[in-house]
């Protein structure tokens, strides 16, 4: 079992790692489109070749998904929350199922000049294989409202950038440092509904966890607001199995404490402590935390 691309959405728009820096903000935003069609040009090709060397392999996407909850029932709100799910969930992964960008994107990228040009190889490549599966990242969810007229757009991330919609607090779910967007377990078991009604694919929980600035006491981590996140997340996934959804695995994120892409180690997701700074590296030292006693016992009841 192979993924291809780990939340392409993220790699092809975090501006340190996609290297367009000495450019317009106009030309980024459009080499950014097409540094992510390039990708899934690639992904297709890797599909081909794996299904040739080896027939019997199961190969899928993995997608940082955004569930989107509009701020309000003003219709104009629902709409941008429609448009902020398509744009951050949808639009790649129709890519990698059907070949194709839905809709109401592909209007919003050739409206501004965005649209990647593809050619009839490559559209017949898009369109010659499907993947077997479809692997979930998930930590929390978004609200968006309609955009305001004096709205910044230019202080969000990238793949956040659109006129179509404004991100918002929402005063529902629990906040925590690393997740001010708040967790909410009620939004996997909704993706993993959307996911499958729209792709009709098997699913797995690739990534899902809880960032927290851990602080030894004692010598020992003790957790207990990791644990919930995971249980409460465990729940919802057993809750969707039962109803009858193919969710055949799932993977905490993660098993120890790593380099987080932005934040070092002052963020961290593991079951395992890592005893070392950003500054200071001492022994790196391994210590289980209290989650990890707790996953190791609730793993062996299964779902």
């Amino acid at each position: 079992t192979w993924v291809t691309i780990n939340e392409q959405l993220i790699a092809s728009a975090a501006s340190d790692l996609h290297g367009i820096h000495a450019q317009s903000e106009e030309e980024s935003m459009k080499n950014m489109y097409q540094i992510s069609f390039n990708m899934s040009i690639a992904e297709k090709k890797a599909m081909q070749i794996l299904k040739q060397i080896d027939p019997e392999s199961k190969i899928g996407p993995v997608c940082s998904i955004q569930i989107v909850y509009p701020n309000s029932c003003d219709p104009k709100d629902i709409c941008a929350s429609y448009d902020a799910e398509e744009m951050m969930m949808y639009s790649l992964l129709d890519m990698s199922v059907f070949g194709h960008y839905p809709k109401r994107y592909t209007s919003y990228l050739k409206e501004r000049g965005w649209l990647p040009s593809v050619s009839k190889e490559e559209e017949n490549l898009l369109k010659s294989i499907r993947p077997d599966f479809i692997g979930i990242n998930y930590y929390f969810p978004l609200t968006v409202k309609a955009p305001g007229k004096d709205h910044d757009f230019s202080k969000l991330p990238p793949f956040w950038r659109s006129t179509l919609f404004e991100v918002t607090d929402n005063p529902y779910l629990e906040k925590s440092e690393w997740m001010p967007n708040g967790m909410d377990p009620m939004g996997l078991y909704l993706g993993i509904r959307k996911l499958y009604d729209r792709y009709r694919l098997p699913l797995i929980i690739t990534e899902n966890g809880m960032a927290y600035s851990d602080r030894l006491e004692d010598g020992k981590i003790h957790d207990s607001y990791r644990i919930d996140y995971l249980d409460a997340h465990i729940q919802k996934i057993k809750q969707a199995v039962e109803e009858g959804y193919p969710v055949f695995g799932y993977c905490p994120w993660s098993l120890i404490d790593l380099v987080s892409s932005h934040q070092g180690f002052g963020k961290r997701y593991g079951l395992i402590y890592v005893d070392r700074t950003d500054t200071d590296e001492k022994e790196c030292a391994r210590i289980p935390k209290d989650s990890y006693y707790w996953y190791r016992e609730r793993i062996k009841k299964g779902l």
